[in-house]
């Protein structure tokens, strides 16, 4: 099987990185994109993102595919150090919450 690597903007995935609705539209385009390739490299240089925004598409995410997935087939690229700790904490914390539903 080949590994096809699609590289992303994010900023090509949602007009701006502050909302939920703005997080739930780049999660559904990352959805759409993992039926078409094998790895997502998305890249954040130069841009921060919202707890909101943060939980919304990268959180959500990890728990739609779930962690093994999305560690994986998601690369999450040029994260400043600032949003580091928010982006780990809304995937732990979706993909328990993932767990404790089943």
């Amino acid at each position: 099987m080949t590994i096809s690597t699609f590289k992303v903007q994010v900023v090509d995935l949602a007009p701006n990185l502050s909302t939920r609705p703005v997080g739930a539209m780049a999660r559904d385009r990352l959805v759409q994109l993992l039926n078409d390739y094998s790895v997502i490299e998305v890249d954040f240089e130069h841009h921060s993102l919202t707890p909101s925004f943060a939980d919304e598409c990268i959180g959500r995410l990890a728990a739609v595919i779930g962690f093994e997935q999305f560690k994986q087939r998601i690369k999450l690229v040029n994260i400043n150090a600032s949003n580091r700790p928010l982006v780990k904490h809304v995937i732990v914390t979706r993909c328990q919450e993932g767990v404790l539903m089943h």
